[in-house]
């Protein structure tokens, strides 16, 4: 039997699917992330459609006990009592809350055994294709239930964030996110002596300083493609947004989205006549496209790629849900609960630096056999950021973000 090694996130899939399956009821949460009593949605069953093999958990009740029944190809093979499920659920959390920081592969044997006796081969769902494209690619889970307010039984694909650990990610930095900034009268001395300051927040202090920043464009035709389809200026608007958080514009650094909203909308970039109402449109837009398929990599063709919903798990384990439409209740939760976080940025920063310092140093460049040496101890580190790099006769630096539930 192989041993399943997985992280807190994928983990946490399992937890989610033992947790339904046990209680049998999730609660739908106001834009503050506040338990709604009065809406909650019946769980009737959890589906496991994948290449392989599908799968249904349903629950039913027998002489006042919960129970849920495994089918495979409309064939009964297995039941078990739904609080089972939750005593799993329970020791699982467990497990999840003494995993500590970080994002390290762990082996939680009795949770595997357990699924495994139900037909399950992973935590995390693979869903077959028909799955993707019928309740979209972020589907994490597939749930059959029925709503408390007009008892309408439907499936749907849900998202898992989790915040046992640390703060689930909205929007994923790639190396193919992120804009491109002239520095406009840098040298070549100007940039090593920016690349050998501490930190990326000194770097751009330096140029604020010492030059200014010219916006050239998407560091990625696919990205500029994708959020160009939520508005054709988003990217106007979200480089300026990049400005703000890293504090280039004079006394505007932060990461709460509130707060950048109310500074573009006061300096307003874009000339708009109505700031205070556009920007903040404009990125809740951007927030829920993200949410609902968008990436940096992927072409997308606009479709939000989930059908039920969105389900949040607190550090204490309790779970609420937010149904996966487009409507100011869950854009507002979006943009109240995200901020905007830097990625680590990368293994070719550390050449710039170590380019820099020779330069200041020794009065030289590198040589293309150090050059050498140094790439072949990068380990293919996400990020590539955050430095000033050389292009012709121009000098240029990448800001690249990443968005993050609080």
């Amino acid at each position: 039997m192989a041993v399943w090694e997985f992280n807190r996130g994928e983990w946490t899939e399992a937890y989610v699917f033992l947790r339904l399956l046990g209680v049998g009821r999730i609660y739908g949460a106001s834009a503050e992330l506040v338990k709604d009593e009065t809406s909650y949605i019946d769980i009737v069953n959890v589906i496991r459609d994948e290449p392989d093999k599908f799968l249904i958990f349903e629950r039913f009740v027998k002489d006042k006990i919960s129970y849920v029944q495994l089918f495979k190809d409309n064939e009964s093979l297995k039941i078990a009592t739904a609080p089972e499920f939750n005593e799993k659920a329970d020791h699982l959390y467990r497990q999840l809350k003494l995993l500590g920081t970080g994002n390290r592969k762990v082996d939680i044997p009795e949770i595997q055994e357990y699924l495994e006796s139900f037909l399950i081969d992973t935590p995390k769902a693979n869903l077959s294709k028909e799955a993707k494209k019928r309740f979209g690619s972020k589907t994490d889970i597939i749930i059959t239930s029925e709503d408390s307010l007009d008892h309408v039984k439907t499936t749907g694909g849900f998202s898992i964030k989790s915040h046992i650990g640390s703060s689930p990610t909205l929007f994923n930095s790639s190396q193919t996110s992120g804009f491109i900034y002239k520095v406009v009268g840098c040298n070549e001395e100007g940039m090593h002596s920016l690349n050998a300051r501490d930190s990326f927040l000194d770097i751009i202090s330096g140029i604020r300083k010492n030059y200014s920043l010219e916006y050239i464009g998407c560091r990625n035709e696919i990205f500029e493609q994708n959020i160009k389809m939520v508005d054709s200026r988003m990217d106007e608007i979200l480089q300026y947004a990049m400005l703000l958080f890293v504090g280039y514009v004079p006394n505007s650094s932060s990461n709460t989205l509130p707060s950048i909203c109310d500074v573009l909308a006061s300096n307003n970039p874009l000339g708009i006549r109505n700031p205070q109402t556009f920007y903040k449109t404009k990125l809740k837009s951007f927030l829920f496209a993200s949410f609902a398929g968008m990436t940096a990599s992927k072409e997308w063709n606009g479709r939000k790629m989930l059908t039920g919903g969105y389900i949040d798990v607190d550090k204490e384990g309790e779970m609420l849900y937010y149904r996966a439409i487009s409507d100011d209740v869950f854009e507002n939760y979006l943009y109240q609960h995200t901020y905007l976080d830097r990625p680590d940025r990368g293994e070719l920063k550390d050449l710039a630096i170590a380019e820099a310092q020779c330069f200041i140093n020794e009065n030289r460049n590198l040589t293309e056999g150090e050059k050498t040496n140094l790439l072949n101890d990068c380990h293919g580190k996400k990020g590539d950021f955050g430095y000033v790099f050389q292009d012709g006769n121009d000098f240029y630096i990448v800001i690249n973000f990443q968005i993050r539930f609080r």
